[in-house]
Order: C-alpha cells, then structure tokens, then sequence
C-alpha cells in the first residue's frame, strides 16, 4: 500500500468574532499569546515535505508525547543491542537521539525561547559544534523521564513537553522512528526466514516495505528540493511510486498555499482589529 505523508501538521486556534469593548491587561496578555501562536504557525509552514512510503500496515496509534519522549530518550548503542535491533538501522535511530538532543539544546540557549535557560552557554554545548557527535562524549541537558530521582525532574519533564517548539520536533522524530520500527519488524522477520546467515546489506535490500522512497520539499521562496532513494529505480511499481508521489505533491502543494492564506490572513486580521477581538470563542460581546 502506498502512503503519502505531509509532514507539516498544525492546529489552529479558532478566531471568534469582534468586540468593542476596551481589553484589560489580563486580555491584553492572551491577546498577545494569541498573535504569537499564530506567528509560531506561520514560521512552522514555510515549508512543505511530502514523503512518499511503501507500508505494510497503517498503523492507527496517535502522538503521545509522554511516550515518544521516553522512547527516544533511551536509544543508546547498549539499547538498541539489547533489543536486537537490525545492524543496518542503528544508526539511524542513533541520528534519531542525537536530533533530539539539538533541538532541545537550541532552545535552551535561545533567549527567546520559553525553555531558555542563562546558566548554560552555548560554548558548553558540544553537539552545537559537532551534531554527530558519539552519544558516549555527549553530556545530555534533557531531562531524565526513565528514573527521576525527585518531584523536580518530573516537573522538568512536563515543562520541556509544554513547550508547543520542542513538540513540534518531537511530532517528526516521533513520526521517523514509527517508520523505523516498522522497517526493523520487517528485516527481523525476513531475517528469521531465510534458511541460512546472510549480510544485512542483502537483508535491507530484500525489504522493499518502510522506507522513504520519495521526498519533495518547497520552500516558500521557491526553492523545491527533490530526492529519490536509490531503491526505487529498483522496484518493480517504479512508475506508480513515482506517480502517487508525484499527485501527492500537487494535492499537498494546494493545501499548503490555502493554509498560508489563512493564516496570514489571521494574522493581518488580529494585528489590524487589535483589541477589538473577542479571545473566548463562543461567547456573545455584552
């Protein structure tokens, strides 16, 4: 089965109608958040990805932060051994941690970020140098979610996973480890057929279930970047793969100018009306 994922996925609060009464301070605030959220929005569209997958299943589990976060937090080369995990993935998942870890670390030494912490200077902060950098030589700033030692590293733990930048990221870790889960159910089990050892290198290529065989990106001042793997030149359904990616970003493409419109009009409309909008949508203006 073919599935075509756009990766971009936003919720949009609702804009209620005008009102002319004067904003108090505290309104004034909300008002503020509102305005910023929607600018968060506008920034996380600039750009659309449409992959392109060939899956054995669909799976129906939803994004659970909690979950994804401790998942992800624990992969280490001494895990990902323990679990059996197919040699020709590890370092993926590895790339998956690591990812995990730069895009916290950027917040963190982001002034303007909600989660930005003064006492750690960038300096500091070795995967900001080096984003390969090993797992053993990295010094972690992510909060422990497997063994908190008191109340304040659970506090900690749901503060960063409050923090709608650095879930934004985990959504797409969450959704490319998904994807590798899926790909290492199936190298195992193709592995466990075969009568005899063989390379993984011709294991991963007997599998043709799991993996991205297309990826368009456009950018929003035109740029479209294209990439093909390998593999589909290979597969006997080339042309269909190419054809439902290509359709895919059409019907993406469409959807994404329409959301731009949207909510750049949101915006234009807040930042014009001020504080004569209504923030509690479904309340009549007295």
């Amino acid at each position: 089965m073919a599935n075509t994922r756009r990766q971009n996925r936003q919720e949009l609060a609702p804009l209620s109608n005008s009102s002319s009464r004067q904003v108090t301070p505290g309104l004034s605030r909300m008002l503020d958040d509102f305005l910023q959220s929607l600018g968060g929005v506008l920034i996380d569209i600039t750009a659309l990805e449409v992959n392109t997958m060939i899956v054995e299943q669909i799976s129906g589990e939803k994004f659970i932060p909690w979950e994804t976060y401790r998942d992800v937090y624990q992969i280490n080369r001494n895990y990902l051994e323990q679990q059996e995990v197919h040699e020709s993935l590890r370092e993926r998942y590895i790339d998956l941690r690591r990812h995990l870890e730069l895009e916290y670390t950027l917040l963190l030494t982001d002034p303007s970020s909600g989660l930005y912490d003064p006492t750690i200077s960038p300096t500091d902060c070795p995967i900001l140098i080096n984003p390969s950098i090993e797992l053993e030589q990295l010094q972690t700033h992510l909060p422990d979610s497997l063994a908190p030692t008191n109340s304040e590293d659970l506090l900690q733990v749901h503060r960063v996973l409050s923090d709608s930048n650095f879930l934004r990221s985990l959504r797409k870790i969450g959704e490319l480890k998904a994807a590798l889960d899926n790909r290492n159910k199936a190298l195992l089990r193709r592995e466990y057929e075969l009568p005899n050892p063989v390379k993984p290198e011709f294991i991963e290529k007997s599998v043709k279930t799991d993996m991205i065989y297309a990826q368009t990106i456009i950018q929003l001042d035109g740029d479209i970047i294209n990439r093909y793997s390998q593999q589909v030149f290979d597969h006997p359904h080339k042309d269909l793969i190419l054809k439902v990616h290509e359709e895919g970003v059409i019907a993406g493409e469409r959807q994404w100018r329409g959301l731009l419109e949207f909510v750049v009009g949101l915006v234009q409309s807040a930042l014009h009306r001020g504080a004569n909008i209504n923030i509690f949508p479904g309340r009549t203006p007295k």
